[in-house]
């Protein structure tokens, strides 16, 4: 599958995203960072951007490593799935550091 431009907007402001994922996958986690980085900025009006998707990052981080806990609690192995969450978090990640990088 050939990566596609997806436009999202993240606190007000446009970032294209390229993606072999669907368009409604990467407009959801969009959504998700958004949601969060407002409920952060909301707690700290006076925290820059950068460390709000800092603070946002290690939030999403601490959620994997529950998600891992939990599946490792209830499944003796790791199952294919892992893999594809694990790659999607550092797509994620990596937006992120893209959307920071961009605004420095």
């Amino acid at each position: 599958m050939d990566p596609r431009r997806v436009k999202v907007r993240i606190l007000g402001e446009e970032y294209t995203i390229l993606s072999e994922t669907g368009e409604d996958y990467i407009y959801s986690l969009a959504e998700d960072v958004d949601r969060k980085l407002r409920e952060l900025g909301a707690g700290m009006p006076g925290a820059s951007r950068q460390k709000l998707a800092i603070l946002a990052a290690l939030n999403f981080a601490d959620e994997l490593n529950q998600a891992k806990e939990i599946k490792s609690e209830t499944t003796p192995s790791a199952s294919p799935g892992t893999g594809e969450i694990e790659e999607k978090t550092r797509k994620l990640i990596t937006m992120l550091e893209e959307g920071i990088i961009g605004d420095l």
